[in-house]
């Protein structure tokens, strides 16, 4: 379910005391400072939050400069230990955390560790998305995360990992709940792999396990693209077709059956939603890389038990075309 804050339909007098607190609600405790970019601009922000698995994703823009401190004392409230994954979409931010300061442009990842203090600011009319990881789901050494931290930039996971949670935090409600906590186990791995890297350590997870997390995360990112397949992945993971082919064989991993798997659990979940009411069932198939309704049909009863107009009017929606 994602939650959305909007100053729109909040009184102007109400919005900064508003905001304060579902920032708050939606990270972690901190104080929270707000700008306007000139004389009497009322605040207009907004900010969407849904849910991944144990995985909490967050989407925000807002038109004041914003700043985030956290205190010493507030780190011992008693919150879930996490960190955040974040990824500035407008404007410039600002990052002080362990006598660190960096500038975070427009484009870049940084990582907090919401578990100690620091300090982050966004300039006026920005905006940025974010995933916020328990921490015990890393299952990685405090040390380890907080030296990678300092050096995301040098893993060549890097830039997967931004255009991953870019393209993850861009359409929650197209998920739906089995759909997302898969995502969020994907995610997890893909952020354990970036740390490791990024921290210099040797990866315990065997080399094919590292690239099998990034090509589900590739694969995650491009569903809709009609050329998505073998040859596209190995070429974007600059590996062989040869090489992907062996490593996905050992593991007993089949790509072609993996991207039909979750087109059919996208297809499977705009069906069922009321975003989608007005498309036919052939749309939404060729939405999801399905060319030929008449296969998609038969793909989703195998799958299923259930033709798709079928799971269409048990899910609740109304479909104008056929199966």
């Amino acid at each position: 379910m994602t939650v959305v804050f909007d100053t729109e339909s909040i009184a102007v007098t109400e919005r900064v005391d508003a905001f304060r607190s579902v920032v708050i609600d939606a990270t972690v405790p901190s104080s929270v400072t707000l700008d306007p970019p000139g004389p009497g601009v009322p605040l207009s922000a907004r900010l969407a939050t849904w849910r991944l698995g144990r995985v909490q994703a967050l989407r925000t823009r807002i038109n004041h400069r914003v700043q985030l401190v956290r205190s010493p004392r507030q780190t011992r409230m008693g919150c879930t230990p996490m960190i955040s994954l974040a990824v500035q979409t407008r404007n410039v931010g600002h990052h002080e955390q362990f006598d660190r300061v960096r500038l975070v442009p427009v484009g870049a990842l940084s990582c907090i560790d919401l578990t100690s203090p620091y300090r982050f600011s966004q300039f006026h009319r920005n905006a940025g998305c974010a995933l916020q990881i328990p921490i015990d789901e890393l299952d990685l050494p405090m040390d380890v995360i907080r030296r990678a931290a300092a050096a995301l930039p040098s893993s060549p996971l890097y830039e997967l990992m931004t255009a991953h949670i870019t393209a993850l935090t861009r359409s929650p409600d197209r998920l739906d709940p089995q759909v997302a906590a898969g995502m969020g186990r994907s995610t997890v791995e893909l952020a354990r792999s970036l740390l490791l890297s990024a921290a210099d350590r040797p990866y315990p997870p065997a080399e094919g396990a590292t690239l099998l997390t990034q090509v589900r995360a590739y694969i995650a990112q491009h569903l809709a693209d009609e050329g998505l397949g073998p040859d596209a992945i190995a070429a974007a993971l600059h590996v062989s077709v040869r090489h992907l082919y062996s490593v996905c064989a050992r593991d007993g991993f089949s790509i072609e059956q993996w991207i039909i798997g979750q087109r059919l659990e996208n297809a499977k979940a705009d069906l069922a939603s009321s975003a989608y009411a007005n498309r036919t069932v052939a749309a939404i198939a060729h939405r999801w890389g399905f060319r030929d309704p008449a296969h998609f049909s038969r793909r989703f009863r195998l799958a299923y038990g259930i033709t798709p107009t079928g799971w269409r009017a048990v899910a609740g929606g109304d479909d104008q075309g056929h199966s």
